[in-house]
């Protein structure tokens, strides 16, 4: 495409000023602490935002000290501003103690900044800019290891922020450590040229990439633990802690879709209501606190609990007949009785007791949640029709019915 020969020339004299790309990293840094700012006004309950906030400041103030190298005394834009980028990574690390539910421990944040400082006053650091680079990369590959451990500890739930968290915290680690061995190539002649030679465009290209993803997915992380405990809330019942019906459905279905030896258990309190008429809600609520507690005590691990009525529970215990499945009952009502001893209301004893009406039976492998979803009704309502029978035999009896492949098959 033809183009005037002024225009021509031009094009070709024109180059990316070095300088206004790092006072861009500067602007991207201070609009991510203020976005995290803005998000912990909003999750007020999320102080890791605050560190983080602290983590993009304090790297835009060292950035801005080496920037100025030259302009301001050398302690400032050697010392004092590396330091402060070391600790904008000590910041990531604490951020994610407290994210963690874990003390920060800011002295040991501390401590690589305070020693760059130190060292940075001996002849070996302070007139080989070679060796001040190896050194603050050695410093902030460390803190970034410190953070690294602290997303590994800290993933005790499924998650899809963390590996992504942990794929750019490490990315970033390796980046520090290569610096190491490609110091002198660099800065051949001592000099740094980072803010006014060309060439090294890319260190603040991979610069602002890294700071705004690392950002935002340090946000992510919060928002992904804010939906998680809301999406847990909708499915917990409040004052026992068990499953609701919804949770327990949304666990249940899966464990019935894999199939195999099925128990079901529904219990029921008796005469909880006589319970609430004679000393209160208040009491009401701590017998079902009582119970709950009874009902987590002995079962297998994998049995999924949960309160679906009133005073109506429900256990799906996954692997076991219905022989065991009643002798785990039998447990059940037995601990009730031992919570409910420990338990008097001004004195008086409180007459509670357990119906449990059992279904078990052999499931195939569904094919689908719906499959899953009807042979677990199916459980259910024979379930159901055996409690029905221990309450109109007596109260506190256990009653059982088996379910056949049939009619599992059939729901």
């Amino acid at each position: 495409m033809w183009a005037p020969p002024a225009y021509r020339t031009a094009c070709h004299r024109m180059t990316f000023d070095p300088l206004t790309l790092w006072s861009v990293v500067l602007l991207v840094g201070l609009m991510l602490s203020a976005v995290m700012v803005l998000v912990w006004l909003l999750t007020p309950d999320e102080p890791a935002l605050l560190h983080w906030a602290a983590f993009c400041t304090f790297l835009v103030m060292g950035i801005a000290g080496i920037m100025a190298r030259g302009v301001i005394p050398d302690f400032v834009s050697i010392a004092l501003a590396n330091a402060a980028i070391l600790f904008a990574y000590g910041l990531i690390w604490t951020g994610l103690r407290v994210f963690d539910r874990r003390r920060p421990r800011f002295g040991y944040a501390l401590i690589a900044p305070a020693l760059w400082i130190i060292l940075c006053q001996l002849p070996l650091f302070r007139d080989n800019l070679v060796n001040r680079i190896a050194l603050g990369s050695a410093f902030a590959a460390t803190l970034m290891m410190l953070a690294l451990i602290e997303l590994w500890r800290g993933w005790v739930a499924p998650s899809r922020m963390r590996p992504v968290a942990l794929a750019l915290i490490g990315l970033s680690t390796c980046l520090a450590l290569l610096r190491i061995p490609f110091a002198s190539v660099l800065v051949p002649d001592n000099t740094l040229r980072l803010v006014s030679d060309p060439r090294f465009l890319w260190i603040g290209i991979v610069a602002i990439s890294v700071l705004i993803i690392v950002g935002f997915t340090l946000v992510m992380l919060v928002r992904e633990r804010t939906e998680q405990f809301y999406r847990s809330a909708a499915q917990r019942d409040a004052l026992t802690g068990l499953l609701n019906r919804r949770g327990f459905l949304a666990e249940a279905v899966p464990a019935c879709r894999r199939g195999g030896t099925l128990a079901l258990m529904l219990l029921d309190l008796d005469r909880f209501k006589q319970v609430n008429d004679r000393f209160g809600h208040a009491a009401g609520d701590r017998v079902l606190m009582a119970f709950a507690r009874a009902l987590a005590l002995d079962l297998q691990a994998g049995a999924i609990l949960a309160r679906v009525g009133g005073e109506e529970f429900a256990v799906l215990m996954p692997d076991t007949r219905t022989g065991a499945a009643r002798q785990a009952a039998e447990r059940v009502q037995r601990n009730f009785r031992e919570e409910l001893a420990n338990a008097h209301t001004v004195g008086h004893p409180i007459d509670c007791t357990v119906s449990v009406g059992m279904a078990g039976g052999e499931l195939t492998p569904c094919h689908t949640d719906a499959h899953a979803e009807a042979a677990l009704n199916v459980l259910m309502k024979r379930a159901d029709a055996a409690l029905y029978l221990a309450k109109s035999g007596g109260r506190d009896r256990i009653e059982t019915l088996k379910v056949g492949p049939e009619d599992l098959r059939a729901g």
